[in-house]
């Protein structure tokens, strides 16, 4: 079982993950950090706003009547504290409950006359999410005489906290999707690049922009520039050399026919001339693989299904069975000669091995599709890729019986690459084999 990782295989996706990991990260500091700031701020004023109506609610209890007292404490109740006359201790813990020192301290801070009175403060209800947690509170300011109070506003750290973190995630979902969208933008010139590197050697030179995309990309494109033309030249340079070679061989070959006409014993005549044909054929075939692996060749708009039935009626005139479907016209470009020869090979290997020849002309996708049928015996899978290799044959036992180097289907393999296409194999379910040549249509 194949392992999955979480590491994106691509480098955009990698780029994204690293922000999103980022922005995360970032997230949660700014919160944390702005969720302590807005409640030190909060717990600030609401402590100033204590401290002041605690004052005047002094002065105002020492100065007034017992009768009145009361009354004024509910006058000068806001809607954020509630006051009143408290005879006795109240029923509150002595100092000050968790998490209200910071309010006391601001109340000491803003009014210091109130250091030396009796302070309680405490938090109503309990739990860390309590979103409705109110404080209480009480101050002796005589003798058995308290004020208490209580705010109307919760003091609850996490919705602050809540509140803040809604905020920045907004932005920061707002910052995380603009970097993505100008992380593929970036990216867009590498994935143009590496779609085209791909493309390297399976048809013409491949030219890539050298004045687009950052400098690095750029620096790229000229060096992928200029290895295909070193590559090229060096590959055009042993080409010329074999077909040179090839054919500097067909002049003694040619000499050797004639001398061979002048044997006169037929049966060793004959002999001769058939090592003379054979060699002829192998050669040739050699020189035919060569100039279809060469992918500077001029593509011209051809009309396949015209192609296939030229092919079909010569095999047919020679005395095979022959068959021919597809569309009366499908016109795609291509190195004409090439492609007549890859179809002649299948032809003549679905011949060979299957005693005839079925040619189906189709479309598929992006793709023209030309197959070539057999009723043979087919290839056994493990040796599917092999076949397809040069000098391989699909059975050396009758090496004898048809001779060549092999080259036959190395060569339909070759015109297909170099016209960025491919060459299927497969065993057909009613037996027999197909081979299918893929080539784009554009």
């Amino acid at each position: 079982m194949t392992k999955r990782s979480l590491w994106p295989a691509g480098l955009t996706g990698r780029v994204i993950l690293v922000l999103i990991l980022a922005v995360t990260v970032q997230f949660l500091a700014a919160s944390l950090l702005i969720r302590a700031g807005e409640s030190h701020l909060q717990r600030q004023d609401l402590g100033k706003r204590i401290a002041e109506q605690l004052l005047i609610a002094e002065r105002i209890v020492e100065s007034a009547d017992d009768a009145d007292r009361e009354a004024l404490l509910d006058n000068l109740s806001t809607i954020h504290t509630r006051l009143r006359l408290v005879a006795g201790p109240p029923d509150l813990p002595s100092g000050m409950a968790p998490g209200t020192q910071e309010v006391a301290r601001s109340i000491i801070a803003f009014e210091p006359a109130l250091a030396d009175k009796n302070l309680r403060l405490m938090r109503e209800g309990s739990g860390l999410l309590d979103f409705e947690r109110k404080l209480e509170g009480a101050i002796e300011i005589d003798d058995g005489v308290w004020i208490r109070f209580t705010t109307e506003e919760p003091v609850a750290e996490w919705l602050v906290y809540l509140e803040s973190s809604l905020r920045i995630g907004f932005v920061a979902l707002l910052v995380l999707g603009s970097a993505v969208v100008l992380v593929r933008t970036l990216g867009a010139p590498l994935r143009r690049l590496s779609a085209d590197a791909l493309l390297i050697g399976t048809s013409s030179r491949i030219p890539f922009d050298e004045d687009a995309g950052p400098r690095e990309l750029r620096e790229v494109s000229r060096a992928l520039n200029s290895m295909q033309e070193r590559l090229a030249d060096e590959a055009d340079r042993r080409t010329q050399a074999l077909l040179a070679v090839g054919h500097d061989l067909r002049t003694p070959l040619a000499r050797l026919r004639l001398r061979i006409a002048t044997i006169d014993d037929a049966e060793e005549r004959s002999a001769a001339q058939n090592d003379i044909d054979q060699m002829t054929r192998m050669l040739q075939e050699l020189l035919d693989f060569f100039e279809t692996g060469e992918t500077r060749q001029a593509r011209e708009p051809s009309d396949l299904s015209s192609l296939c039935q030229t092919v079909g009626e010569m095999f047919a005139d020679l005395g095979h069975e022959i068959e021919f479907s597809g569309p009366e016209r499908l016109t795609v470009p291509v190195v004409h000669d090439h492609v007549v020869r890859a179809v002649e090979n299948l032809v003549d290997n679905a011949i060979k091995y299957g005693g005839s020849a079925r040619i189906v002309l189709t479309e598929q996708g992006e793709y023209a599709v030309i197959a070539i049928e057999d009723r043979g015996p087919g290839i056994p899978p493990e040796d599917i890729v092999r076949v397809m290799r040069p000098f391989e044959r699909r059975d050396v036992s009758r090496q004898d019986r048809h001779q060549g180097m092999g080259l036959g289907l190395s060569i339909a393999d070759n015109v297909a690459v170099t016209h960025g296409g491919r060459l299927e194999l497969a065993n057909r379910q009613i037996g027999g084999l197909r081979a299918a040549l893929l080539l784009p249509k554009k």
